[in-house]
């Protein structure tokens, strides 16, 4: 991996990123495995910190200073301080404040090989309305973040209806995750159908499409889109394909010390590839790196 990729500098013709989602508070815990039903075992308090798709993407991006937004509302309540805190202690510019619910927040329980599970208590982030759009000028950005999570229910329709506004040329990038499977038909249809780059790791694409490899299901995902399709395969590297072009990226082993947002890490950074202009290859490449780097310190968050 040639570091330059890390280094490069921004350009006039730098795209803009907006990253749709949740920013909330993530109680991480660690245990040598996960209890069997009711069985007593201790654990380990290990941090408590803002986490979130959206807010892991969007730090990413700010550490390589391209120019992006985080839509991500903030309530009222004890999470919602928290989270608040936090992004007026990163300078973050909060474009979306509401005070009728808290933020919500996961127990992320982190196993002795790394492995992480989570425990999701939803709060505002998971109850969009349209009125959270009025005042958004999507015709700044070219780039569009949107994670399986704020399209389950009825908040799917409310922001595909938002995104259906933005320009053009605007590219929609689709993390599906872990509930991308769970979505309705006609709301999957729809985001598959906005001109849309999809990036998954090798469980969410085999869940999202069925099959048994990851390569045939990205190709068929992409012959679905007409667009980029990236998986990650975890410490093995990267896959991508387009309609001009398909390869692999290997990546550097690495002593894994939790995986907490180290999918959210390599979208960030494939988004940040994308906004300077990198190859889909070389989006890659730089994806790998950080999460590379995100999965041997404890924690999410990462500081480059």
């Amino acid at each position: 991996m040639n570091n330059n990729l890390v280094r490069r500098s921004g350009t006039d013709e730098e795209r803009r990123i907006l990253v749709i989602g949740a920013a909330v508070v993530d109680v991480i815990i660690a245990l040598d495995k996960l209890p069997k039903t009711a069985e007593d075992v201790m654990a380990e308090h290990k941090e408590t910190v803002v986490g979130g798709c959206a807010y892991n993407v969007s730090n990413i991006l700010q550490q390589f200073r391209v120019q992006y937004g985080l839509l991500a509302p903030v309530g009222k309540g004890t999470y919602a301080d928290i989270v608040k805190g936090q992004l007026m202690h990163d300078g973050v510019p909060i474009l979306l404040e509401d005070a009728t619910a808290d933020n919500g927040w996961n127990l992320s329980i982190v196993e002795s090989d790394g492995e992480r599970t989570f425990i999701t208590i939803p709060g505002i982030e998971s109850r969009w309305e349209r009125r959270w759009f009025e005042h958004l000028d999507l015709d700044r950005y070219d780039y569009l973040y949107i994670s399986g999570y704020e399209l389950e229910g009825p908040s799917g329709p409310v922001i595909l209806d938002a995104l259906s506004r933005r320009k053009p040329s605007a590219k929609l990038v689709f993390d599906p995750g872990p509930r991308g499977q769970f979505l309705e038909p006609a709301v999957l249809d729809r985001v598959l159908g906005l001109g849309t780059i999809v990036h998954a790791n090798q469980s969410e694409i085999l869940a999202l499409m069925g099959g048994t490899y990851a390569s045939q299901a990205a190709e068929e995902l992409m012959r679905r889109t007409g667009e980029p399709v990236v998986v990650t395969l975890g410490g093995e590297g990267t896959l991508y394909c387009s309609p001009a072009e398909q390869g692999f990226v290997k990546t550097e082993r690495v002593k894994v010390v939790d995986t907490i947002g180290a999918g959210d890490a390599h979208t960030g950074a494939f988004l940040a590839g994308l906004a300077r202009g990198y190859s889909l290859q070389q989006a890659c490449e730089l994806g790998n790196v950080i999460a590379g780097q995100v999965v041997q310190q404890q924690g999410g968050r990462l500081q480059l």
